[in-house]
């Protein structure tokens, strides 16, 4: 069996690296060049996405991609009132949540990858999927072919692989929230104890101070969708300018942190994507975000990828064709990754700034993060043992009528 990867972010390194543990050869072909593929700001990996590293074998990963542990969470009001708190801790109370630059974990995942064996091969868009009885070619933009014996789609949210498998899948729904960030040197800032979230009176906030940098973003509510493309043109610095006016008022040290910034790393839409039918067809499969794109106020988007990564790698191992192992996959995978989303989406929602709902809020917060508490602990808790043997999914049981 070989296999191809569309993509190369997270979850397709991941799920190169999982294959090669269980001695399937994969390559990975991804639409950007390597500079492109390593952008973005910096996003959390929490505990059982750690586990999961752990379990492909990647123990030393989040240290040497520099990550940052933030064991807990602090949320604020406009006036500067602590309103909430919650531990981001493994069920172990040893294991934080951990905070890392996306590029450089995607360059320790691409290094790990490579280390295995993986083939990557940047700057070729996957333009059509030909499947036959045995495998499936790929038809990219430079005009190569890669026959395959599976697909496996890890090309994020607006997945190309999706749209040409599953063509009546739904679109990723866009939540009305921008997302902008980047990381300041702000070396009289003290270091923060967790990560500090910051309901504005116009934005949302959140930052983590950590040895003189602190690393930053800002979901603010935009009803119009962007086009596709059209942020990546935007002005840095009269973002920037429109980032302080709208915060300019929010509680310390909000405003001097956007007064130190000297840039921003980029404005993205925030989308999820409404839950699939099915993840499969044929010797085709979705993973991570091109499966389940949850917003980024889940704090899952990554673990979650890392765990697919690992239990796809499972079935495919102990079941014996594709199409039962990615049946299984999707029936183990399925119900947890559509709770995760369920949940961004309502974090999601309460970002955006209306004064009725910030009185409530901050009356109804500390219920609304105790019910979370217990979510966010089922969560951690998720780990994946590579040495249990997986069978097919258990049979319906049959009701007469």
């Amino acid at each position: 069996m070989n296999v191809l990867i569309i993509g190369g972010g997270i979850s397709g390194t991941a799920a190169g690296i999982a294959l090669s543990r269980v001695g399937v050869p994969a390559r990975i072909v991804e639409a950007r060049s390597p500079a492109q593929a390593a952008g973005g700001a910096f996003l959390a990996v929490a505990p059982n996405g750690v586990a999961a590293l752990h379990t492909l074998g990647l123990h030393d990963l989040m240290d040497q991609a520099g990550g940052i542990a933030v064991p807990e969470i602090w949320f604020h009001n406009a006036a500067g009132d602590q309103i909430g708190h919650l531990q981001a801790r493994g069920t172990d109370g040893a294991s934080p949540t951990c905070l890392v630059r996306r590029g450089a974990l995607q360059h320790e995942l691409l290094g790990a990858a490579r280390a295995v064996g993986v083939e990557i091969t940047f700057g070729a868009r996957l333009v059509d999927l030909c499947q036959g009885g045995q495998d499936v070619t790929a038809v990219f933009d430079d005009g190569r072919t890669v026959t395959a014996d599976l697909v496996l789609g890890c090309d994020g949210v607006h997945s190309t692989t999706r749209r040409l498998a599953l063509p009546t899948a739904p679109s990723p729904r866009y939540t009305g929230v921008l997302d902008c960030g980047a990381w300041t040197a702000t070396g009289s800032l003290p270091d923060t104890t967790g990560q500090r979230m910051v309901w504005g009176r116009r934005a949302f906030f959140g930052y983590v101070t950590d040895r003189g940098t602190t690393y930053w973003f800002s979901n603010l509510a935009q009803a119009q969708e962007p086009r596709r493309g059209e942020l990546d043109a935007l002005d840095g610095p009269g973002w920037l300018s429109r980032l302080r006016q709208l915060h300019g008022a929010d509680p310390a040290p909000v405003p001097q942190i956007l007064a130190a910034a000297d840039s921003v790393l980029g404005v993205w839409s925030i989308y999820d994507l409404p839950n699939l039918a099915t993840w499969h067809t044929g010797r085709v499969c979705l993973l991570g975000d091109a499966a389940h794109a949850a917003s980024p106020s889940a704090g899952q988007g990554a673990s979650l990828a890392l765990e697919d990564a690992a239990v796809l790698a499972m079935c495919l191992r102990d079941l014996p064709s594709p199409q039962e192992a990615f049946a299984r996959f999707e029936q183990l995978r399925k119900p947890r990754a559509e709770r995760v989303v369920a949940m961004g989406r309502r974090i999601g929602d309460r970002k955006i700034p209306s004064p009725a709902a910030a009185w409530l809020r901050d009356r109804l917060l500390p219920l609304f993060l105790r019910l979370g508490a217990r979510q966010a602990r089922e969560q951690y808790a998720y780990r994946i043992d590579w040495h249990d043997t997986l069978g097919p999914p258990p049979e319906t049981p049959h009701r007469s009528g």
